[in-house]
């Protein structure tokens, strides 16, 4: 039996490190809306947890977060599985009854955090770049740790993409291209390294479109679960998957890259099981298949369930 929860706000949350933290009014906002959300992957003996269950209907059972200590006393198996893991969901566990045993420990959320900055993908890009020919190799990312470095990138990079270390679904993401000002940019990269302490910076791309691996990682092996493809703004932001069984989407992919999925598979699993080490649980790779066929196979790593996930048509 597991406890299911959906806790968008997990990237946020990592950024900050703290035990105890309050999420922007947006994130909070679609937490409490789409707090049913794990139905979609829910089996029939799941419960999820909300935060009032009389406003709710559902098939599954609702769970809230004051029946949490009995629920832990009457099922000893019971698993807790959230959209992703951090510190003040672990704190907030535990405030609520939750054995410090059923929980992941400092060390575990210490990695998940590390992993889960945006400059894992230099790791992973430039692995990329030693592993296939010529013709396939991209541009790795770079991380900027003053305003200056920010907007020498910015200048000598016309349509670049600037990207805060921890956020996710296109937020704390610009593209520079789309009416920013050098003042904007400035602005924007000053607010971030202040608070996460630098920005990753990305080259522009001609982009056809986005697509993400999913994966399951376990005691150092990668699964692969299927490819998944959805709809970004010009901004960059998340907009919604598009529904397609794997096989079509696989042949859609290869028509759009010049290298056919089996071989990006082949080749990021490789790399993953590397440079993911200490890692368990469910993640997704983001990649952009540029307009000329070539791919940037490690845009972003999300250490957690993914929205992709969720519509994985056999």
């Amino acid at each position: 039996m597991r406890l299911l929860l959906f806790n968008p706000e997990t990237e946020y949350a990592l950024a900050s490190g703290a035990s105890f933290y309050t999420p922007p009014a947006r994130v909070e906002k679609l937490r409490r809306e789409m707090q049913l959300l794990p139905e979609a992957w829910a089996q029939p003996e799941d419960m999820i947890l909300v935060d009032d269950a009389s406003h709710l209907k559902s098939k599954f059972k609702l769970a809230e977060w004051n029946m949490l200590e009995d629920l832990m006393s009457k099922y000893p198996d019971l698993i807790i599985e959230p959209w992703g893991w951090n510190q003040a969901l672990v704190r907030k566990l535990l405030d609520h009854g939750v054995p410090s045993d059923r929980l992941p420990d400092d060390s575990v959320i210490s990695r998940i955090r590390e992993l889960a900055h945006r400059r894992t993908t230099v790791l992973l890009t430039s692995l990329w770049n030693e592993k296939v020919d010529m013709d396939f190799k991209t541009d790795v990312p770079v991380e900027l740790e003053s305003i200056e470095l920010c907007m020498d990138f910015y200048r000598d990079n016309p349509g670049c993409w600037l990207k805060a270390p921890w956020s996710s679904s296109g937020r704390g993401v610009i593209n520079t291209s789309a009416d920013m000002t050098p003042e904007l940019v400035e602005q924007w990269c000053r607010g971030i390294i202040r608070r996460q302490g630098s920005v990753m910076g990305e080259t522009g791309a001609d982009r056809v479109a986005d697509y993400a691996t999913e994966w399951l990682m376990r005691h150092g092996r990668a699964e692969y679960l299927g490819l998944s493809s959805f709809s970004t703004s010009n901004r960059g932001k998340y907009i919604a998957n598009n529904m397609m069984n794997q096989a079509l989407m696989c042949e859609k992919f290869n028509s759009q890259s010049i290298l056919d999925i089996d071989t990006v598979i082949t080749v990021q699993k490789t790399i993953l099981e590397h440079i993911l080490r200490g890692y368990d649980g469910l993640f997704g790779v983001d990649m952009i298949v540029e307009k000329s066929g070539k791919l940037r196979p490690f845009v972003e790593v999300n250490l957690r369930r993914t929205m992709g996930m969720i519509h994985i048509i056999p």
